[in-house]
C-alpha cells in the first residue's frame, strides 16, 4: 500500500477526494487530510507519505513552501499539485520544485486517481533504481574487503578502490575473525544452497546492526561475506596488540550474543592475531579459521583467539582428522582434490599441505593414493568385482591408469594381487 496525504483548505474538496475516490482499489491508503500547509508538514513528518496531493494556495504555508520543505529534507515523497484556472504561474514554479504533476482542482475523480497512481509508479521505479545502486555499492564494498582477506589486492589497488568506495581506515593495525555456525541443519533443506545463503544473509544483517553500535573512531570493524561464511575484519587506530584483543573480544561478544538472541543459533568466533598493514590480513584470517574450528577450546562465550591454539598439537591433529575423515568418505570421487577438502574444513590448501607434511611425512596427493590403493586391495581380495569395477569404486574411471598406478604401488597388477592374496 502506498501512503497518500491530502492537503487542501477547502473541506468539501479535501473530504470529497478522501471519501469518494476508490484509493484502496489502486493500492493506495489515505493516511491523513490537512486543512493547511503547516498541518500538512506536521503530518508528513509523522506519517511519511509516499504521495502528497496538495492544493497550491493554502493559509499559513502554501503548497509551494510545503513542497520546498519536502525537497529540503531529502524526502522522496512525490508531490501532485491541485491548481485553479488562474494558478498556472504557480504551477510553473512547481516544476522547479520537482513536483510530479499538477492537475486542475475540479477534475473528475478518475483523472485525480490516475495522476496519483502514475506518481506511485514513478516512485516505485525510482526506489528500485536506488535500491539497485545501493546493492551494487554493497557488493563492491564486500568484494573490496574480500580481496583484502584473500590477499588478492595490492597496495596500489587498495588505495585506488578505497577512494572510489569512500572507505577510510582508522589505522594500520589489522586482524580478522571467522564465525562458525553450529547446529544449523534444521534451517537447511537437502540440496537447497539458497537456504544457507539466506541464513548467511540474516547473520550478516545482525552483525551489521551490532557493529553500528560497537565501533568508534579508534576501532573499526567490517562484516565480510567471504568463503561461504560471515567474517569480521578489525582495524585499530593504535598499534597496540593488547588493545586489539580487548576490542576484538568486546565486539565478538556483542555479535555472538545478538546472533544467538535473534536467530537462535549457536556460533563460535575464532580471532586471528593482529598485525601491521593490509598484507597481514590473509594471515590473520587463516588463523581465525583455524581457531574457529577448535571445539572445546573456546571460552564460555564461544570466543577463541588463535594464540590459544597455535602451539597446540591437539588443535592441529583435530584439523588433520577432519581432513582425513573427509578423504575416507569421498575417496571414490574422481574429482577429489586439495582445494575441495580445504574448502570443506574452511582452511587454505597450503595449510592442509603443511599439516600433512608435518604430521604424516607425506603430501596430500600421496595420501589420497594410499587410501585408494588400500581400498582397492581390500576389494580385490574380498569381492569378485572386475578390475574396472574396482577402479571405478576407488575413483579411477580410467582402468589403464588405475592398473599402472596399482602396480607402481604394490609391485603387482590387480589380477596378480588378487591371485596371490586369495591363496
Amino acid at each position: 500500500m502506498y501512503k497518500l496525504l491530502i492537503a487542501d483548505d477547502d473541506e468539501w474538496i479535501r473530504e470529497g477526494m478522501r471519501r469518494s475516490i476508490p484509493w484502496e482499489e489502486e493500492g493506495i491508503r489515505v493516511v491523513g487530510a490537512a486543512k493547511d500547509g503547516q498541518e500538512a508538514w506536521e503530518l508528513i513528518q509523522q506519517a511519511k507519505p509516499d504521495i502528497l496531493l496538495s492544493d497550491i494556495r493554502m493559509p499559513f504555508m502554501d503548497g509551494l513552501q510545503l513542497a520546498g520543505l519536502v525537497k529540503a529534507h531529502g524526502l522522496d515523497t512525490k508531490v501532485v499539485f491541485l491548481t485553479g484556472y488562474d494558478d498556472f504561474t504557480y504551477a510553473k514554479q512547481a516544476i522547479g520544485l520537482q513536483a510530479f504533476e499538477y492537475i486542475l482542482k475540479y477534475e473528475d475523480n478518475a483523472k485525480v486517481l490516475k495522476a496519483v497512481r502514475q506518481a506511485c509508479d514513478k516512485l516505485e521505479e525510482e526506489r528500485a533504481a536506488v535500491e539497485k545502486d545501493r546493492k551494487g555499492h554493497g557488493l563492491m564494498v564486500n568484494k573490496f574487503y574480500s580481496d583484502l582477506i584473500s590477499g588478492a589486492g595490492n597496495e596500489a589497488a587498495v588505495e585506488r578502490d578505497s577512494k572510489l568506495l569512500d572507505i577510510a581506515f582508522c589505522g594500520s593495525l589489522f586482524g580478522a575473525a571467522a564465525i562458525r555456525m553450529d547446529g544449523v541443519e534444521r534451517f537447511l533443506k537437502p540440496n537447497k544452497s539458497e537456504d544457507l545463503e539466506l541464513l548467511l544473509f540474516s547473520i550478516k544483517n545482525v552483525c551489521t546492526e551490532v557493529l553500528a553500535l560497537q565501533v568508534n573512531s579508534e576501532c573499526q570493524a567490517q562484516v565480510v561475506h567471504y568463503n561461504h561464511r560471515i567474517n569480521l575484519l578489525f582495524n585499530l587506530g593504535l598499534a597496540d596488540a593488547d588493545r586489539f584483543r580487548v576490542e576484538a573480544k568486546r565486539i565478538a561478544q556483542a555479535v555472538l550474543q545478538a546472533i544467538e538472541q535473534f536467530l537462535k543459533i549457536k556460533v563460535q568466533i575464532g580471532i586471528g592475531s593482529p598485525g601491521e598493514g593490509i598484507k597481514h590480513i590473509p594471515f590473520s584470517y587463516e588463523e581465525a579459521l583455524i581457531a574457529s574450528q577448535m571445539k572445546g577450546m573456546a571460552n564460555e562465550q564461544g570466543i577463541i583467539f588463535y594464540e590459544q591454539v597455535k602451539h597446540s598439537n591437539n588443535s592441529h591433529q583435530a584439523i588433520l582428522k577432519r581432513v582425513t575423515d573427509y578423504i575416507a568418505e569421498h575417496f571414490h570421487n574422481e574429482n577429489l582434490d586439495l582445494k575441495e577438502v580445504a574448502e570443506t574444513v574452511h582452511i587454505t590448501p597450503s595449510y592442509v599441505s603443511t599439516l600433512f607434511k608435518k604430521y604424516n611425512d607425506i603430501n596430500f596427493s600421496e595420501y589420497v593414493i594410499r587410501v585408494r590403493m588400500d581400498k582397492a586391495m581390500e576389494l580385490l581380495v574380498h569381492t569378485d568385482l572386475k578390475a574396472y569395477e574396482v577402479a571405478e569404486n576407488v575413483g579411477y574411471p580410467n582402468t589403464q591408469y588405475f592398473s599402472a598406478l596399482f602396480k607402481k604401488y604394490t609391485g603387482l597388477t590387480p589380477m596378480e594381487y588378487r591371485q596371490q592374496h586369495r591363496k
